[in-house]
Parts: structure tokens; C-alpha cells; sequence
């Protein structure tokens, strides 16, 4: 079977001492095989003749520039199941296959991939819809819970050959409560309605000492931020 790769027989000559010999041929080159025949398809190739074959080689002094072992069928894709039919349906595939999706069969390869599985999960975070199959260029968008904030903000992962694209975080929010805060001898400098307060991610939140308490030698400022879920408390004393 033909394949879209051309394997090239040429002879590289080189200025050397006339008593080296050049070899000015090449036989058929290792790999070859039942359905990976090159084309023609002979025993002996002179310099300058062209065959089409699994992969792209040189004839060199009479040696192949490289070992051509090619696979020669594609088993079923991935993902392929009752609810995404292969046109044919089968479980091998020769080179030069083409399936309902577009793909092809090269060299035991499917090229291109032109579909993806379900997008993968991401933590804390919901899709807008789950399919079991999706086309080159489409794309799901991801949305977080409460509280919890996309990175990076746009967050759509694209199907491109296969492979979805663009890593996605939910990025985990801070909970500070009165229970903690009296362990630090703090309180809010502003106080909120609810005495339980959730700082999204690069929130900031301000804090003084109770009573008539100073801030601690080398504790952390009044002002702090929250940064995927960590914010650290001033201590006072």
C-alpha cells in the first residue's frame, strides 16, 4: 500500500583516495514488509532512483542513512466506542486507511487526529457541557466555584489535534474566622457583617491587634493578601 512518505536512493560522492570504492547501489532497505512494499519494488536500486516508501532515507556509498522499520496497520483510536461509530468499524486499519472522522492511517499512526475525548477535570471547577467526542477548534469553557477564581481568567480549553489546550486552575479562596483570629490575638479593622469572611484569590484583608496589643516582633504586616488559599495572619502581644 502507498504511502505519503518517499524514500530517496542517492549516491553521495566525496573526494577520497582512488584506492576507496565507492558502491554506486543500494538493495531493498531493511523494514521493508507485506503491506510496506517500496515502489518499484525490486532487489537492486541504481543512484538517483526514487521509490515510495514508509519514511524518508538516502543511499549513501552503498548503505541506507538510517533503519526504516515502519508499522504498517493502526489499531482502533482511542475513545472509539458504541457511542462514536468508526466508518469502517473494525479493529486494524492499514496504511492508507481513512475512517469517518478524516484521519489516516500513515506508518501506524492516525495523522491527523482530528478529535478529542471528553475534556479533562479540573479541580473545584465545573464545564459547560461533556460530550464523549469533540472536533478539531472546538472548545469547552470551564466555569469555578464559589469563590474560587479561573486561571488564567479566560478559560476555554481547545481541541488541536488531539490534545486539549491550555492548563486551567481554580484558584483557592482564603477563610478567615473569629476562631483563628483569636488565636493571633487580631480582629478585622473593618469589620464585615458575617464574622466568618472568604478572600478570593489577590484579595486583600486588614487586620489590627485586640485591645490595647502591639504587633509582635517580626510578625507580618496588618495588610495581607490571599494567594490560592494561604494568607498569612499578623500575631499581636
Amino acid at each position: 500500500m502507498k504511502s505519503s512518505l518517499t524514500l530517496l536512493c542517492l549516491v553521495v560522492w566525496v573526494n577520497v583516495d582512488a584506492s576507496s570504492a565507492q558502491t554506486e547501489y543500494c538493495g531493498k532497505p531493511e523494514g521493508e514488509g507485506r503491506r510496506m512494499l517500496p515502489i518499484p519494488d525490486r532487489e537492486r536500486y541504481e543512484n538517483g532512483d526514487q521509490v515510495e516508501y514508509g519514511c524518508l532515507a538516502t543511499c549513501k556509498n552503498g548503505e541506507w542513512d538510517k533503519t526504516i522499520k515502519g508499522k504498517d496497520y493502526c489499531s482502533k483510536p482511542e475513545g472509539a466506542d458504541t457511542r462514536m461509530l468508526l466508518i469502517p468499524d473494525r479493529e486494524r486499519y492499514e496504511n492508507g486507511d481513512k475512517i469517518d472522522y478524516g484521519s489516516t492511517c500513515k506508518n501506524g499512526e492516525w495523522k491527523p487526529k482530528d478529535f478529542c475525548g471528553p475534556p479533562p477535570h479540573v479541580n473545584n471547577g465545573d464545564r459547560d457541557r461533556t460530550r464523549e467526542r469533540y472536533r478539531n477548534g472546538e472548545s469547552v469553557q470551564y466555569v469555578c466555584q464559589k469563590y474560587y477564581i479561573l486561571d488564567p481568567p479566560s478559560a476555554y480549553k481547545t481541541c488541536c489535534d488531539g490534545i486539549w489546550t491550555r492548563p486551567i486552575t481554580c484558584l483557592k479562596p482564603c477563610t478567615v474566622d473569629e476562631e483563628l483570629m483569636n488565636t493571633q490575638n487580631i480582629q478585622f479593622k473593618y469589620p464585615p457583617e458575617d464574622q466568618k469572611v472568604y478572600a478570593t484569590h489577590g484579595d486583600h484583608t486588614t487586620f489590627k491587634c485586640t485591645g490595647h496589643l502591639r504587633l509582635s516582633p517580626g510578625s507580618v504586616g496588618f495588610h495581607q493578601q490571599c494567594i490560592n488559599g494561604v494568607m498569612n495572619l499578623p500575631h499581636c502581644q
